[in-house]
């Protein structure tokens, strides 16, 4: 049985989905959470849920949802997407990571490494490419963290990494 504030909150989640052009559905018969644009699912789990807060972007003023889970760990449901923040755990710490990533990130930065795989296959990868494949794999594992299945993700990494790494041994 789903308490007051449970049923307040995904009724929050059912309104932003319904916005114009949304960037997450919700499915209710199935407590799932979609990512328009990468087409993955996320179990909602209400249970679990201990707060929701509507917020505004400070840059584009636009509204978006923070679910704070009773672990401590947060989702954003906004005009991009299920946002969430990456994790550092097999990366380290690396420079300008913002706090919080979402499936468009990860897609542009592979997008970046992929092109400098297939249209400079003569050139050995630089700091900036490593640097590129680690913010990658920050947020995989954080996206991983929050419960979305990555193994996708995972397997395009190896691959890329694999490339690197043949790469770097080739080139020195």
């Amino acid at each position: 049985m789903k308490t007051v504030p449970q049923v307040e909150w995904q009724a929050r989640v059912e309104q932003l989905a319904g916005s114009p052009n949304p960037a997450v559905l919700y499915d209710r018969e199935r407590g799932l959470l979609l990512d328009v644009f990468s087409g993955k699912q996320l179990a909602a789990d209400w249970g679990r849920i201990g707060a929701v807060h509507e917020r505004r972007n400070a840059e584009s003023g636009r509204p978006y949802l923070l679910l704070v889970r009773d672990d401590g760990r947060q989702l954003v449901l906004a005009d991009v997407g299920i946002a969430f923040a990456p994790s550092t755990a097999a990366s380290g710490p690396l420079p300008d990571l913002p706090a919080v990533v979402c499936f468009r990130d990860l897609a542009g930065a592979e997008g970046r490494l992929t092109h400098f795989l297939l249209d400079h296959p003569d050139e050995e990868p630089g700091p900036s490419h490593v640097a590129l494949f680690l913010f990658c794999l920050a947020m995989v594992d954080g996206a991983r963290a929050v419960g979305f299945d990555v193994s996708a993700e995972e397997r395009r990494l190896e691959r890329v990494l694999g490339e690197l790494e043949a790469r770097r041994k080739a080139g020195g």
